[in-house]
């Protein structure tokens, strides 16, 4: 049984149950000063409290996500993943345009080259002004010969529990094996958490500018990847779906293509619009489907933990040139419960992407 699988998980709970009755049970039995005795009690005691405690933690690690196997807790893991502190650099951009500099990650784990690349670096974008960090995978293709001219298609990908996303749904690791199989192109993957419900704010932070101008000009100056338009893909849950689909709607040019999985495509709460009701209206997807000219987006539109109402306010107002479809996935709300629909995510956007050569 696999370190964090269901089953695992209560088996050893019923186990750390059994194992405390049987500690209860049995002490009375082996009462007494001889020696035979008092060992048997510190066993009985010593082996009910580690088997309690183990069971406690790997329902904690299977909540958090800290180790995705038992490799991986070993330290023996051989996933196709790789976490350092930097990636290919270009040269020092000037101080007006958006810049990625490595830093280091209490994730790093020295893994061969071969088997691909994770980079902890920070996005810094003056546009925006907005500075924050993200998690860059290079999958192993990036580094052979017969792609050194090819520019990669990104996927960027928002939500709120990124090292969740890496370490219990193991994207980089479900990436490179469908990359494996051919049944996903080479493609990079940049993880973030959403930022300023990506709303830019009148007199305020300019989130909505960061992740559709800074991001995609920061990435493809220091890594060999597309530029923007056909290269670019987004994927997010919750908030940082709201994002995906706002970034397919309102920078198509950036972003060909968006998975979504919101709990909601109207205006984000909060004071981010200046007190101006045109400029909330702007921000509300569904208010933009309905008065503004349809852009040419790819949307997959989904379901995830029974929350069907926003997936059908969104799709019954898409018209062409918007492409909407469809998936009911089978974890909860958030991207790090999706482990059996991810590769199917993974394969819509990867069949609408395109690399630069």
């Amino acid at each position: 049984m696999g370190l964090t699988d269901g089953p695992f998980v209560v088996l050893l709970g019923v186990l750390g149950l059994a194992a405390f009755v049987a500690c209860v049970v049995l002490l009375p039995r082996v009462a007494g000063g001889g020696p035979r005795q008092v060992a048997s009690r510190a066993g009985l005691v010593v082996g009910a409290q580690l088997l309690v405690v183990f069971a406690v933690l790997v329902a904690v690690n299977s909540s958090f996500g800290f180790f995705g196997s038992w490799a991986d807790m070993l330290g023996t893991d051989k996933s196709k993943v790789r976490v350092v502190g930097a990636g290919p650099t270009s040269s020092p951009a000037a101080a007006s345009q958006p810049s990625l500099r490595p830093t280091s990650d209490a994730l790093s784990r020295g893994l061969p080259p071969k088997e691909g690349r994770l980079d902890a670096v920070v996005i810094r974008g003056p546009r925006s002004g907005v500075t924050a960090p993200a998690y860059v995978y290079l999958p192993p293709q990036y580094s052979e010969h017969a792609f050194r001219h090819k520019r990669l298609p990104v996927v960027l990908v928002l939500t709120a529990d990124v090292q969740a996303a890496i370490t219990h749904l193991r994207l980089p690791s479900v990436a490179a094996g469908q990359i494996a199989g051919r049944t996903v192109q080479p493609t990079a993957y940049v993880l973030m958490r959403p930022v300023g419900a990506c709303v830019d704010a009148p007199g305020g932070q300019q989130a909505g500018t960061f992740f559709a101008e800074d991001v995609p000009m920061a990435v493809a100056a220091s890594y060999r990847v597309a530029h923007d338009g056909p290269g670019w893909g987004v994927l997010g849950d919750a908030d940082g779906g709201y994002c995906a689909a706002k970034l397919a709607l309102e920078a198509g040019d950036r972003f060909t293509a968006a998975v979504s999985a919101a709990t909601s495509y109207g205006a984000p709460p909060g004071d981010l619009y200046g007190r101006s009701a045109a400029v909330r209206s702007e921000n509300d997807l569904l208010w933009r489907l309905s008065h503004r000219p349809p852009p040419p987006a790819h949307l997959l539109v989904v379901t995830a933990g029974g929350a069907t109402e926003p997936a059908q306010q969104l799709t019954a107002l898409a018209r062409p040139p918007v492409r909407a479809d469809s998936l009911t996935v089978a974890g909860g709300g958030t991207l790090p419960t999706w482990q059996r629909d991810l590769p199917a995510v993974l394969r819509w956007l990867s069949g609408r992407l395109s690399p630069e050569n």
